[in-house]
């Protein structure tokens, strides 16, 4: 069954689709044994394009929630995690080895995959039913130039199809 997603998160559920496009194209890459650089360089610039800017965004509207509404402290807890889990992630990626990446490509792609299905399975309708009408739309304000910009099928490099 669909989710009835508000008008408000629409923006963020569209770059969902990003992330988990490049979650799916990051497995099928690992699957083909592609190079580690290839992958590496995706995901760095997949986080500097989309994914590092999503976060703050999520970060600056959703976090300040905790402390209006009680019951979205557990769900804002393991965003604000989750998100600290990526990042570390990002950072490992740029600090170590190319001959360890394999296992960090790995934990980039289940990690993303992961959290935005928490986001959009658990955080946003939490969300959409804790907050009133005329917050959900300040949201809608905040997020109007949010927009997909489909950066995956467009990424010169095709490592999951060799």
């Amino acid at each position: 069954m669909a989710i009835l997603r508000h008008e408000a998160l629409q923006p963020l559920s569209r770059q969902h689709h990003q992330g988990l496009l490049a979650s799916l194209l990051l497995e099928k890459g690992l699957k083909k044994n592609a190079s580690l650089k290839e992958m590496r360089d995706f995901i760095l610039q997949f986080w500097e394009e989309e994914l590092l800017f999503h976060f703050e965004k999520e970060d600056l509207l959703f976090l300040p929630l905790a402390y209006k509404y009680p019951q979205l402290v557990e769900a804002l807890t393991q965003l604000k995690n989750e998100h600290q889990e990526i990042r570390l992630i990002i950072q490992k990626l740029n600090n170590e080895a190319r001959s360890e990446q394999y296992e960090t490509i790995t934990s980039f792609a289940t990690s993303l995959e992961k959290h935005i299905r928490f986001e959009e399975r658990q955080l946003f309708n939490a969300i959409q039913e804790a907050l009133p009408e005329d917050e959900m739309i300040e949201f809608s304000t905040e997020l109007h130039a949010i927009s997909e910009k489909d950066f995956c099928t467009k990424y010169p490099v095709k490592f999951w199809e060799n």
